[in-house]
């Protein structure tokens, strides 16, 4: 099955005036115009400013066009793509058909689900809008995270195709329900220490929850 990619994006860090203050972000992203290669920190040329953004379980950012819908009220003129800072704009990969550890083919590369993304206060700095971050959270609209399984080339136009679906179906709705709003839930926290694909730091502290049940 393939997924349509609107624009695969890069962006390097760089001032960006937001309200009365300035950022440094490399958060504006533009499109790829050239075959790109991926390899396991993500698109070369892609850039990130703070410690917790990028690294080997989160070298790609998605997020879903169809969860713009959400938002546009909130965000006048919102861009068409990259508006969330993510490297992938997809159609039909939101948070319930999306879990940890599905696998992915992008361009020669391979890539699997590994988190969802945790949004940053960057996201309202930048759209001007001081509770969106809550509101992403209350829906659980977050997108999510790969790691690069294969490296390989990406080029302009590629879609996204699945290779493989995660047995246990631990969807990114699941993994935000159990992060963010029901920490106690025990057959969630049951569900997530089957996946194999979920980073240890996760696994760690699901594991620490379920024991203090």
């Amino acid at each position: 099955m393939k997924f349509e990619i609107l624009q695969i994006c890069s962006g390097k860090a760089k001032d960006v005036n937001v309200g009365d203050k300035t950022i440094h972000t490399a958060y504006l992203k533009t499109p790829i115009t050239e075959p790109t290669y991926l390899n396991k920190l993500g698109l070369v040329g892609d850039e990130h400013v703070y410690k917790l953004h990028g690294g080997v379980d989160k070298a790609i950012c998605l997020y879903d066009k169809d969860d713009y819908a959400l938002w546009e009220s909130y965000i006048p003129n919102m861009p068409e793509y990259a508006a969330f800072g993510e490297n992938i704009t997809t159609r039909g990969l939101t948070k319930d058909n999306i879990a940890i550890g599905d696998t992915f083919k992008l361009g020669e590369g391979i890539i699997q689900v590994t988190e969802s993304r945790g949004p940053c206060n960057t996201i309202a700095q930048i759209h001007g809008v001081p509770d969106i971050v809550k509101m992403i959270l209350a829906k659980n609209a977050t997108g999510c995270y790969f790691r690069v399984l294969k490296e390989g080339t990406v080029h302009p136009g590629d879609a996204l195709e699945l290779i493989e679906r995660h047995p246990v179906q631990f969807t990114i709705d699941e993994f935000n329900t159990l992060k963010y709003h029901d920490k106690k839930n025990k057959a969630l926290l049951e569900k997530a220490l089957l996946v194999d694909a979920l980073p240890l730091s996760h696994k760690e502290k699901f594991q620490s929850q379920l024991e203090k049940l």
